[in-house]
């Protein structure tokens, strides 16, 4: 079973009780029976806003919802707990009045079963709905088992009122206070902790795990964030690689670590990797029927196969730029004897108006050597530390250069 088909089971239940206790209750002139029946019937609605809760839930990510519906089973659970405080304000109600206005009530063997059966049908559906709901991570349904539990304890005490009532006309009255004081007390409970959920917090079991599987990988995390939507999770991480990685590599470590976190991490729905090393980002969503949305920014990798040891060239319109952060660039790939491959133009799609970007696109086309008549002091620091050689040539040489081959 899965969770929609638990929340249609409780509406038929919950319609099925409801309709024996308000019947009996009347008929029998019994308060925390029809107290009861109104309680079940209550359970009706909260059954139906876990469905259509849960139901919104499973919704594909969309363009005005990047993250998903999975906060709707948060919004449905809340508004479980405010039907669950509403019954009981009910209850409370009728048992205050009953208390000082006692009416002459009947023991009835057909009240008795009702109770009997009650207690066991909503004990069964509480561990139903806390079994299927732990295993989908579902607040809607986990808090309409919190109402079922809650309806298997309030029955069990109606019985005890209803035995009672021979010996203390007013048992009947004490019992239903009981009840709603025990029913307001649970509302303001899960309300409490759903109220958590909403408020963005931390999933500190997924975070344990994601430590373990990135500590295995030997990546270093040096920050996560995570937090609770509904029955998802997403998480926010900042790892450290070796900084003299290609941009390749160490995209390809970063994609490695994101497959085996969604993969071993059913409830985890979108991570999002930021290296400090590479300065780049990327993320994944995965959604409800199986897909998944990702997004990459930063030092994405420029898609130009390597074929050979790998030099760049900054160019001009006029040839060899004298500048090294420039909109293009030639790209030469050689073998070991220096044999040229490949020489294309590609241009930098990073680059700006005052400020040329050359470091990073020697990174994102994996670049092993530079070539340029010019490289600030900041480049080269930059260049080192990224593990790309440099030679600083005149320009006429440079010119030589790119017409071998």
């Amino acid at each position: 079973m899965n969770q929609q088909s638990v929340s249609l089971l409780a509406i038929l239940v919950n319609l099925t009780l409801t309709i024996g206790k308000i019947v009996l209750g009347l008929v029998f002139n019994l308060t925390a029976l029809f107290a009861e029946g109104i309680h079940s019937g209550l359970d009706i609605v909260s059954s139906i806003v876990a469905y259509l809760g849960i139901k919104s839930a499973q919704k594909p990510v969309d363009e005005e919802h990047p993250y998903g519906y999975y906060r709707a089973e948060t919004l449905a659970g809340f508004m479980v707990s405010i039907f669950l405080a509403a019954s009981a304000i009910w209850i409370l109600y009728e048992g205050i009045t009953h208390l000082f206005n006692p009416e002459q009530a009947t023991l009835s063997i057909w009240a008795i079963g009702m109770m009997v059966i009650s207690t066991a049908i909503n004990e069964i559906m509480a561990r139903l709905k806390f079994n299927i709901g732990t295993k989908y991570s579902s607040p809607a349904l986990i808090a309409d088992g919190e109402h079922s539990r809650a309806d298997a304890v309030s029955s069990l005490g109606v019985l005890l009122g209803i035995l009672l009532i021979k010996l203390w006309t007013g048992a009947d009255a004490l019992v239903t206070i009981l009840i709603g004081i025990y029913v307001l007390w649970e509302s303001w409970q899960l309300g409490r902790e759903i109220s958590s959920s909403l408020l963005d917090i931390t999933d500190t079991e997924i975070e344990t795990r994601i430590r373990k599987i990135s500590e295995t990988a030997g990546i270093e995390i040096s920050d996560l964030k995570s937090r609770k939507m509904g029955p998802a999770t997403i998480a926010d991480l900042k790892i450290k690689l070796d900084s003299k990685l290609k941009i390749e590599e160490a995209s390809r470590l970063t994609d490695k670590l994101e497959n085996t976190l969604l993969e071993k991490i059913e409830k985890l729905k979108f991570v999002n990797i930021a290296v400090e090393s590479h300065e780049f980002q990327k993320g994944t969503l995965r959604n409800s029927i199986g897909g998944h949305t990702i997004y990459r920014r930063g030092f994405e990798p420029i898609e130009l196969k390597k074929i050979g040891y790998r030099v760049i060239i900054p160019m001009s319109e006029n040839g060899v730029s004298d500048e090294f952060g420039v909109q293009n660039y030639t790209v030469i790939d050689q073998d070991n004897n220096k044999k040229v491959l490949r020489k294309t133009k590609i241009k930098n799609k990073f680059f700006e108006d005052g400020a040329g970007h050359g470091v990073k696109f020697a990174k994102a086309i994996s670049a092993d050597e530079v070539y340029a008549a010019h490289i600030g002091e900041n480049a080269q620091n930059n260049l080192k530390a990224a593990g790309i050689k440099f030679k600083i040539l005149d320009s006429e040489k440079i010119k030589n250069l790119i017409n071998i081959g």
